[in-house]
């Protein structure tokens, strides 16, 4: 631990060293007199090697879609980029193709809006319309005879040409965006495009690239290999603790703590970062800002690629909850062991004492627990952060700079996890007062060397952060993130604990709060005239702890962004801080009324605040947790209070238990020191620090123990980890069940289907929303004429309308068979189907002339739309009837009103893994894709889940939502294009089929647990050829920025 007030009497030079300038007298032994002048330009050359990777050139990918197919018509396909933006376009327009009307090329559907932000070539009343987002470039009569419009647009602008003859030219426009390649002229000759999509963040290095890594790579060790032989330093080392029953305990609390840890938002989302880095090439965001790369922040990803791939190679299912937990898990352990080390070698003798491994025990839990099971960055910044901190104490102990040099490069490495890795440069920049002192005691050949060396060590993060990025690429990617994500200045570092404190729950809240006002108690028992505990190196280490963990905060307030989870990087130093308080006191033995009573009132209003928190724990491990009533959707603040641990009426959040708690401390205190009498430590504002942590540990297991036994037979996060380590490792894949198709199906219709109103008017128009599947699809949306105003309905059409289909005959059913079917499913989309009215009607008899037998009216559920089919369940009735049909009446009248039912179909609950077939894939695995969302993804370690590649969004045939109450602005992160979404451009393109689908239930009630649906795409996703070209890439070149209002229509939020 670097400690400032214990050096104040430390004479120069280091003990163990001669007090020599390399200009005069012998070197140490072990060095000469020219090696601070070699690590000076050692260090040079690894500086300079570093800051030429960012400037390098890459091998890029250059993917290029052509269409249609070689050797095929043009017709329809879904094109979804993301970028939305291709960084070209080529479009060839035969005059053919305009003659019939309409549109004769397009690239974003209508419901994207006119003219919208794509390109679209039409002709109406015969003249030539050509708009491109949303300018309008060319507007002319059509021309008789053959004639080819051709429209480029590129990172120049874009232009019009008819054979030849530039007709408009825009420079500087923007190329449009990209969700399909559709036209009402298939098949018409000479109707083509090519699109280079936008992949500028795929890339490798190149030859010149890979030289300049490795040689700085031998360089960087050879430059940190010296310094450290160099000023290794004399003296005491490290102290390595004997084994202690706290070791035990820690690793029997972590190994449970993989199985019933609570889920945290971000798991998902940081593995789908690390998942999809190999399809997609590069590190992505996955879900918005297009995909953008997150360099320089990548190394947890990196280090969970490696992780999971590892667990598919053994045969796990790597990418499942269970087995990524095992990198957390193992990296706290390293944490502790760092700890351990440090705390022994600190203390000295006193780090001997049982109390102190057990202090360390309940301080790291209390920090670990809320913040450390977690699969994303802090976990990784955490152990670097640790070990930084045993070699800045080894640095000080010896006043050595070798044991900096390697720090210095372990900070900066942890820079290239996130900003908030900042927090691991605390211990280095606590170091620098005796630095300063041991630099001014030395000659210019040590001074050079020295510097040098720790400037080159901090270049480690330059490899790790543009490896396989330009410096191009990070700054269009900085300003992407700064333009799509809300992010703050350090001034505004208020906003973090504002965060804490609005969106933190309680077991979050209390060890960071806890730890700021330690900062103020600390400072309070240093003052002028006060004395310091018995034993001095406790006192001394405090302090040092607090020193160091103020510089983290001020370090952490350097991030961008303030979201809680980023408190936990600083999780090692506020561990050794709150471990040296839990072990004796920070104030003086005689510290007065005032300041006890000062430190009391502090402690116990954090320990208050922190219990104040809601114990809510979204997404999932919030199933059967106690305290307050979690099936409200809709808590008020007022509600949320009673979310707060509490027993009956005794709350913790109630400060009269803790000053109460800290009165009885003081008062067998003063008895003891007046009875002559031991007293072990106690004084009141420990007290109450103890058993705060204490229940803050204790209470963490118990609610997590708690909430799955609550849950019973029900699933939660912790009843499917215990699944896994019995072999059933594929999580909600197997556990959530979806009401689909058995092979047992209804048969064709043996009688015609009636229509009236407008549901005979549309029999033969296109239908609004794709089929959700096989069979028939009926609708009354009447298409318009061409130029018809949209508002006014035409002559006869009225929005209302009847229909009956026919008789579908039902197979005999045995319901005692394996896989029978137990319900007829009815597929419904529109507006406002809950106000229609849909009745199934079951007959019996001869299927060809049956007898209806009863009938079952049914409810669609409100909010869904005109592109979102859902399918209503009706058990099959014990009478075991021979056919089935739907009679369905549209009530509502209006514009959007329109109602489309298609053909039923016989189905049972099954698992969401059986919803597709299985062939050319490994077995257990969805076929065709899914698209889990950035809450869920790590509980289907089984889905094939589909991946940003080639600058191309993903096609999926199935998506996986959370739900539990989760906003909607999270969840339609993926679809919004204001976000920069990923999947915009493919939700235009495609529609939606929700069954109904559910996860064992059982215990106390939870909240609906999520949604699977089915997708239906206006086009077949696959109607164009794709080759990848590879070009090489300046380290300074950059394309059309994404950061833009233009681009998205975001405007810039600060």
């Amino acid at each position: 631990m670097a400690v400032v007030a214990a050096q104040e009497g430390r004479a120069d030079p280091a003990p163990g060293e001669e007090h020599h300038d390399e200009s005069a007298g012998p070197p140490r032994p072990g060095g000469s007199r020219a090696a601070g002048w070699w690590l000076a330009a050692l260090g040079a050359i690894t500086v300079l090697l570093g800051l030429a990777i960012p400037l390098a050139p890459v091998i890029a990918d250059d993917p290029v879609v052509t269409w249609p197919k070689a050797g095929q018509p043009a017709s329809s396909t879904s094109l979804p980029l993301t970028p939305y933006r291709p960084l070209s376009l080529t479009a060839d327009v035969p005059c053919a193709a305009l003659r019939p009307g309409g549109d004769a090329l397009r690239t974003q559907p209508e419901s994207a809006g006119a003219p919208g932000r794509g390109l679209t070539v039409a002709t109406s009343g015969g003249r030539v319309l050509v708009t491109s987002s949303g300018d309008t470039l060319v507007s002319e009569i059509l021309p008789l005879g053959d004639c080819t419009y051709r429209v480029v647009a590129d990172q120049q602008g874009t232009r019009v040409e008819r054979d030849g003859e530039v007709l408009a030219e825009r420079p500087g426009a923007l190329v449009p965006q990209v969700a399909e390649l559709a036209t009402d002229a298939p098949g018409t000759p000479g109707l083509a495009a090519t699109v280079h999509t936008d992949d500028r963040y795929s890339s490798v290095p190149s030859g010149l690239k890979t030289t300049l890594l490795v040689l700085h790579a031998l360089a960087l060790v050879a430059t940190i290999w010296m310094a450290t032989r160099r000023w290794r330093g004399r003296g005491a080392g490290l102290v390595w603790p004997r084994f202690h029953p706290a070791d035990v305990v820690v690793g029997l609390v972590s190994a449970l703590w993989v199985v019933i840890g609570p889920l945290q938002n971000d798991d998902s989302w940081y593995l789908l970062m690390a998942r999809n880095a190999t399809p997609t090439g590069y590190i992505g965001n996955q879900i918005y800002m297009f995909n953008t790369t997150e360099n320089p922040f990548v190394l947890t990803q990196y280090v969970m690629a490696v992780w999971g791939h590892l667990g598919e190679a053994v045969g796990l299912p790597g990418w499942g909850l269970l087995w990524m937990r095992l990198l957390p898990l193992l990296l706290g352990l390293l944490t502790w062991a760092l700890l351990r080390v440090l705390l022994a070698t600190i203390l000295g003798r006193g780090g001997r004492l049982p109390g102190v491994a057990w202090a360390l025990l309940v301080a790291h839990l209390a920090w670990w627990l809320p913040y450390g099971m977690a699969l994303r960055p802090e976990v990784v910044i955490v152990p670097i952060s640790a070990a930084v901190l045993v070699l800045a104490e080894v640095a000080r102990r010896r006043e050595a700079v070798g044991p900096l040099v390697p720090a210095t490069a372990l900070a900066a490495l942890a820079v290239t996890v996130s900003p908030s890795g900042l927090v691991a440069a605390a211990p280095v920049v606590v170091a620098l007062p005796w630095l300063w002192r041991w630099l001014a005691a030395r000659g210019w050949r040590s001074r050079l060397g020295a510097a040098g060396a720790v400037i080159a060590a901090g270049t480690i993060a330059i490899p790790v952060g543009f490896g396989d990025a330009t410096l191009g690429d990070v700054i269009e990617a900085t300003d992407v993130h700064s333009w799509y994500y809300l992010t703050f200045p350090w001034y505004e570092e208020w906003a973090h604990y504002r965060t804490l404190i609005e969106t933190g729950t309680w077991g979050r809240r209390l060890p960071v709060l806890l730890t700021v006002v330690l900062l103020v108690v600390v400072s309070i028992g240093s003052g002028r005239g006060s004395r310091g505990p018995a034993a001095g190196r406790i006192r001394d280490a405090t302090l040092g702890a607090a020193v160091t963990v103020a510089v983290a905060l001020g370090l952490l307030a350097l991030g961008p962004t303030k979201w809680v989870n980023h408190f936990g990087a600083i999780e090692a130093p506020a561990t050794i801080l709150l471990a040296l308080t839990l072990l004796r006191s920070p104030l003086p033995r005689r510290a007065g009324a005032l300041v006890t009573g000062a430190s009391v009132v502090l402690i116990s209003g954090a320990t208050v605040l922190g219990f104040a928190g809601p114990n809510t724990w979204k997404p999932y491990s919030d199933r059967g947790q106690p305290f307050g009533d979690h099936l409200d959707t809709d808590i008020s603040m007022l509600d949320l209070e009673s979310f707060a641990p509490h027993w009956h009426d005794f709350y913790l959040r109630d400060v009269w238990w803790w000053l109460i708690l800290a009165a009885l401390a003081g008062l067998w205190l003063a008895w003891r020191r007046r009875s002559g009498g031991r007293t072990f430590g106690v004084t009141p504002e420990r007290a109450v620090l103890v058993v705060a942590t204490g229940a803050l540990v204790g209470l963490m297991v118990a609610v997590m123990v708690v909430a799955p036994l609550r849950q019973g037979a029900g699933w939660t996060v912790a009843g499917s980890q215990a699944q896994a380590l019995t072999g059933r490792g594929c999580g909600l894949g197997e556990a959530a069940t979806v009401m689909a198709r058995t092979g047992q199906d209804v048969g064709s219709p043996t009688t015609p289907d009636t229509r009236t109103g407008d549901f005979a008017l549309a029999a033969d128009d296109p239908a609004p929303v794709p089929a959700p599947g096989p069979g028939e699809l009926w609708h009354d949306e009447v298409e318009l004429p061409p130029g018809a105003d949209p508002t006014t309905s035409p002559q006869g059409v009225t929005g209302l309308g009847s229909l009956t289909t026919g008789w579908y005959p039902l197979p005999a059913v045995d319901p005692a068979a394996e896989g029978a079917p137990t319900h007829v499913i009815v597929p419904v989309a529109g507006n406002e189907p809950d106000r229609q009215r849909i009745v199934v009607q079951f007959a019996s008899g001869d299927p060809r002339a049956p007898v209806e037998a009863e009938s079952v009216a049914v409810t669609p559920a409100p909010g869904f739309t005109a592109r979102q089919w859902q399918e209503i369940p009706v058990q099959l009735p014990g009478s075991r009837p021979t056919a089935v049909r739907l009679v369905v009446e549209d009530r509502v009248a209006g514009p959007d009103s329109a109602l489309a039912v298609a053909s039923p179909h016989l189905a049972r609950m099954q698992p969401v893994m059986n919803l597709a077939t299985t062939e050319d894939r490994p077995p257990a695995q969805v076929a065709g894709g899914a698209f889990a969302d950035q809450l869920s993804a790590v509980l289907w370690p089984c889905i094939d889940q589909v991946a940003v590649k080639d600058g191309i969004a993903p096609t999926p045939t199935l998506r996986l939502i959370a739900a539990e109450n989760t906003p909607e602005f999270i969840l339609t992160n993926p679809t919004y294009e204001s976000w920069g979404g990923t999947m915009v451009q493919s939700e235009r393109t495609w529609a939606t089929v929700r069954p109904f689908s559910a996860v064992p239930d059982g215990g106390v009630p939870a909240l609906p647990w999520g949604n699977v649906d089915r997708i239906v795409y206006d086009h077949p996703t696959d109607g164009y050829d794709l080759r990848v070209d590879h070009v090489t890439r300046g380290g300074l070149e950059r394309f059309a920025t994404l950061a833009s209002e233009a681009y998205s229509g975001r405007e810039y939020l600060g």
